[in-house]
């Protein structure tokens, strides 16, 4: 753990529901408050909410945690396509109200889908708020800064990143940031923990990942935009990284309680 991520350590949370939800057309966030915090995880399109009398910005990659009995309301009418994770519990001691923007989106995703794919399918409460716990302490530790100690690791793994829907050399590494192969190979183990082939394949695995989840482009699809030519080569790689197939996947977490109001 990086020593600037923040340990959530409540004493208590407990589940009690959660959705996802999807606008058609125009649409603004209506007023309200409620009894539990709620965490607001936005995967598509940009909105601002007024919280307790605060205007926040939201966009893909937010997550802004709403204290109970707040009023909040939408701030203008947007008519571009929004999508969000709502989900509420209730936590020991009262956490206060925070946007967290989020460096790595996919494991909060992830976990969001793991709630209501439970929820969905009758899960005891204890199960879910188990995870709902884990959901909270990851979205937490995120609120840290990054890796200070070598800006030229951050620099190489955060390009890596954002050009995860392609396939990645070592030769072009070095090209690109004219340091040898094996200097950027080493730094990478020793700075982030992986060599930098796992590295390439971690975030390409993760760029798959979103894509399955969060959008319903045919494996065909999602098999082009993650910079595979040959499909066959796209189910081998992700079946070994993964242990099961891009379908299976998506279908673990197919069920999920859905809105559009």
């Amino acid at each position: 753990m990086n020593e600037n991520e923040r340990i959530f350590a409540p004493e208590k949370v407990e589940y009690d529901y959660a959705g996802s939800f999807t606008s058609r057309g125009e649409w603004i966030h209506p007023e309200r408050s409620n009894e539990t915090t709620e965490l607001v995880v936005v995967t598509d399109g940009c909105f601002r909410l007024d919280v307790g009398g605060e205007c926040f910005q939201l966009s893909p990659g937010s997550v802004i945690v709403i204290p109970p009995n707040v009023f909040h309301r939408g701030v203008g009418v947007t008519t571009e396509r929004v999508a969000f994770y709502w989900l509420h519990c209730h936590v020991t001691p009262t956490p206060e109200c925070e946007l967290i923007r989020l460096r790595e989106r996919y494991p909060v995703v992830l976990l969001c889908r793991q709630i209501l794919h439970y929820a969905e399918r009758g899960f005891g409460n204890d199960v879910i708020s188990s995870l709902m716990r884990v959901l909270l302490a990851e979205v937490y530790s995120q609120t840290g800064g990054d890796d200070a100690d070598d800006a030229i690791a951050s620099r190489i793994r955060e390009w890596i990143r954002i050009n995860s829907d392609r396939t990645l050399t070592a030769s072009q590494l070095s090209e690109r940031f004219g340091y040898s192969e094996d200097y950027i190979s080493r730094l990478l183990r020793a700075k982030c923990g992986h060599s930098l082939k796992s590295l390439i394949s971690y975030y390409r695995v993760t760029y798959i990942k979103r894509l399955l989840l969060e959008t319903e482009h045919t494996l065909a699809e999602v098999a082009d935009l993650s910079g595979f030519t040959d499909y066959k080569l796209f189910l081998k790689f992700f079946k070994y990284h993964e242990g099961m197939t891009p379908t299976e996947f998506r279908e673990v977490y197919y069920s999920q309680h859905t809105n559009n109001r």
